[in-house]
């Protein structure tokens, strides 16, 4: 395993598609600091509102939101279209399959995928926390009180933790669909369909009036609300609130939602392992 794992991570780590889909987190964060910094530079000095701790924390910690947001978890599912379905379309699959266990060869793939997007995203929280500090300084803005490293390490590793259900749902639906469709641009369409899904809260009320019993279902079922409701347990401490109708509203405790959302994941993830298992890849 260990082998399969460094082969992956040679392979990955030398792709050009990891420098635009991974470390364009802390360096296009970066650049993005250095420009509103010169731009905030030229622009007429004012008095600053004094600013609390934790809105000082949060803006440092906006980049964990990506595993979480439909767009970031598009993109994420990119990177496993490229990484897994790639390999039907380079015609290279059948050079290792052979030599390696299948489960291991799909298992490093998706260990070296998230470890390399776990460390752009802590490599870009950290530029942010940096960068932020150092144009407060140099501004003689004040530092809020209350900004500690270890309240800056908690909120940080509070939202790390929230990031981490969506994340290991993306990995196995983008594996799912790689593995079937052998081609990175349907493993996208499919992508973009399931990352849409979470915004289906959104538009339920429009169609609970029509079919109240399907939207409801659908509301427990399917993944979207699940997410959402597990990122406000963890942030907030309370429930997701999905309003369908005036005094009709779904609010599920995080055990429900933690259940739904693991028994999708291993469900879409074991379909994953079984199919590359069992697909001819001559």
């Amino acid at each position: 395993m260990l082998s399969a794992l460094s082969a992956e991570a040679l392979k990955l780590s030398r792709h050009k598609a990891t420098w635009f889909l991974v470390w364009i987190y802390p360096v296009g964060l970066l650049v993005l600091l250095l420009l509103g910094m010169a731009i905030d530079s030229m622009q007429p000095s004012a008095p600053s509102r004094p600013e609390s701790a934790a809105s000082w924390i949060s803006e440092t910690a906006f980049i964990w939101l990506v595993p979480t947001a439909g767009f970031g978890r598009y993109l994420i599912a990119a990177y496993l279209a490229v990484a897994i379905a790639g390999e039907y379309s380079w015609n290279t699959w059948k050079l290792v399959v052979p030599h390696r266990s299948r489960t291991q060869l799909l298992a490093a793939k998706l260990a070296v995928v998230s470890a390399l997007l776990y460390v752009a995203f802590l490599a870009a929280a950290a530029i942010t926390v940096s960068m932020i500090w150092i144009w407060d300084v140099a501004t003689g803005d004040p530092i809020p009180a209350g900004v500690t490293l270890a309240a800056i390490f908690k909120a940080h590793a509070l939202a790390a933790a929230n990031s981490v259900p969506p994340f290991l749902y993306t990995l196995a639906f983008a594996s799912l669909a790689a593995v079937l469709t052998r081609s990175m641009i349907a493993t996208l369409v499919i992508a973009l369909f399931v990352t849409a899904e979470s915004t289906f809260v959104l538009i339920a009320p429009f169609l609970y009036g029509r079919m109240p019993g399907l939207v409801s279902t659908a509301v427990h079922v399917l993944p979207g609300y699940h997410i959402h409701n597990i990122e406000s347990w963890i942030t907030e401490g309370s429930a997701r609130v999905a309003m369908l109708a005036p005094g009709v509203s779904v609010t599920l405790p995080w055990q429900t939602s933690a259940v739904v959302l693991a028994v999708w994941t291993l469900a879409l993830g074991t379909l994953a392992f079984l199919a590359f298992r069992r697909q001819d890849i001559n």
